[in-house]
């Protein structure tokens, strides 16, 4: 999308890594997960979400192991926590892992500028890539994962080339073939 087919009046401009580049991201500010979650000191919700965070403190570094959410999850296995909003008191489910980033980083951006193009950003779970052993897809334990060290800030396209399904197949396929027109090499 370009920037102007969005307004972006509702969001703040910072930079972050994304893609693992330095990008302009857009940061909403009056969205309800924002304001739900720009209280995250509201040690009720961070004591639920330790609580439904499961460390295994016998792995060999704790720190470094995948962190699975003990709570509820969605149908595509994604750990869930209920939030209430303190305006009008609304209770909504946010992504547990999207909580455990808020936590370590601040607010997630929604929107990053690469190459001139607006692109949705999304949180990746990096542990899935590095577990050649996970089938992927709704089956994937790694979605369940809260360590902030296993999630990366990406673009919506890069999170679906990296996926093992048949969308990830295509997409890396299709980057490919545009890398090697981008070098004169032909398809």
């Amino acid at each position: 999308m370009r920037p102007t087919d969005i307004d972006l009046s509702g969001y703040r401009q910072s930079t972050t890594i994304v893609n693992g580049l330095v990008t302009t991201v857009f940061i909403p500010i009056d969205d309800r997960i924002t304001q739900a979650l720009d209280s995250i000191a509201d040690n009720s919700l961070l004591d639920r979400w330790i609580l439904g965070t499961y460390k295994d403190l016998d792995a060999p570094d704790p720190d470094a192991a995948c962190w699975d959410w003990r709570g509820t999850v969605t149908a595509k296995n994604y750990g869930l926590i209920t939030v209430t909003r303190s305006i009008a008191d609304r209770c909504f489910q946010v992504g547990a892992h999207i909580v455990a980033w808020t936590i370590e980083h601040g607010t997630v951006p929604r929107w990053a500028l690469i190459d001139g193009r607006l692109h949705r950003l999304v949180l990746d779970h990096t542990c899935c890539g590095a577990d050649a052993n996970c089938p992927g897809g709704r089956t994937c334990r790694h979605r369940r994962c809260q360590n902030v060290r296993h999630l990366e800030l990406v673009s919506n396209s890069e999170n679906v080339r990296r996926g093992k399904g048949r969308h990830g197949e295509k997409a890396a396929q299709v980057a490919a073939e545009a890398r090697r027109r981008q070098l004169g090499m032909g398809v």
